[in-house]
C-alpha cells in the first residue's frame, strides 16, 4: 500500500499542477459583463431618443416655415395673378375696342 501511495501521490500532484497551468493559460470569457451590456443598451436608447428629438424638431421647424412663409410657387402664382390683374386694369383704361369714341 505504501508503494502505491508513493506512485499515485506524485501523479495526482502532477495532474493537478498541469490542470492549474492549463486553466491559468486558457483565454478568459470574451463576453461582456452585465454592466457593459447595460451601458451599451443605455447608449443605444439615448441615441435613438436623440434622433427622435432631432426628427421632431426638424418636422416642427418645417411646419412652422410652411405656415409662416408661403411657398415659392405660391408666391410666384400670386405675383403673376397680381401682374395680370394690373395689366387687365391698365388695358381696360387704354383700349376702347372697335367703334369706341
Amino acid at each position: 500500500m505504501g508503494d502505491l501511495l508513493l506512485v499515485l501521490l506524485p501523479a495526482i500532484v502532477l495532474v493537478a499542477l498541469m490542470w492549474g497551468i492549463a486553466t491559468a493559460l486558457r483565454p478568459r470569457d470574451a463576453g461582456m459583463s452585465e454592466a457593459e451590456k447595460y451601458q451599451r443598451e443605455l447608449a443605444e436608447r439615448s441615441a435613438r431618443h436623440y434622433a427622435a428629438q432631432v426628427q421632431a424638431a426638424t418636422a416642427a421647424r418645417a411646419r412652422l416655415a410652411a405656415a409662416t412663409h408661403p411657398s415659392q410657387n405660391a408666391q410666384q402664382h400670386n405675383q403673376q395673378q397680381e401682374h395680370l390683374r394690373a395689366g387687365d386694369q391698365q388695358s381696360n383704361r387704354t383700349w376702347r375696342g372697335p367703334g369706341s369714341t
